[in-house]
């Protein structure tokens, strides 16, 4: 009581336009595989660190293109629609029936754990500064903000329960409020 709390600041730092190729270019270059893997669904799929990290092919539905998360940050199963682009990963692992799709043998959970290390090499490699992984989801979220998705739309992908949650997408990107703007701006200049 009568102690005032820390206000926290929402992280908004996402891929800029202007990161992305040294960004991808360095993750092509990679030699470890499975982590590249692991970085392309974190980005195609704008899906937490810990849910990609434990996924398990028995929860991929390639004929329907879905992937079936059991359990997530907000205790509830949800589906995530997968991109051309996030299959065409998953079949470059190697689809199997079951097991993790990122299995390791070092670890105590069977699957890998965070990639602490490579982490920090792509983004010395890709120069580029004070990016985590959780901003590749971000990155996602931002992305579907900037070419006009609704709010719900990026909530349901994201996963979120509230739509506030979902609120800093929004902000992140001027590019679609400028277009809204200029089109109202243009229509007022007709008279």
């Amino acid at each position: 009581q009568n102690i005032r709390q820390f206000k926290e600041v929402a992280r908004d730092r996402f891929l800029q336009p202007a990161e992305i190729t040294n960004f991808m270019q360095a993750l092509m270059g990679t030699t470890n595989e499975m982590f590249k893997h692991f970085i392309l669904l974190l980005l195609y799929t704008g899906q937490r660190k810990a849910n990609i990290l434990a996924l398990r092919w028995e929860h991929i539905n390639l004929h329907n293109c879905i992937l079936y998360l059991p359990d997530t940050k907000n205790n509830q199963s949800q589906q995530i629609p997968l991109t051309k682009q996030a299959i065409n990963v998953l079949k470059d692992i190697g689809i199997k029936d079951f097991g993790w799709v990122f299995p390791s043998k070092q670890s105590t959970s069977g699957h890998m754990e965070n990639p602490k290390r490579y982490w920090a090499e792509l983004l010395k490699k890709a120069n580029i500064t004070n990016l985590r992984m959780h901003d590749l989801r971000r990155t996602m979220g931002s992305y579907q903000a900037i070419v006009g998705s609704s709010m719900n739309i990026i909530s349901k992908s994201l996963g979120h329960k509230s739509i506030q949650s979902t609120a800093v997408y929004a902000r992140l990107s001027l590019e679609p409020v400028r277009e809204s703007m200029q089109k109202a701006t243009d229509e007022i200049m007709k008279y």
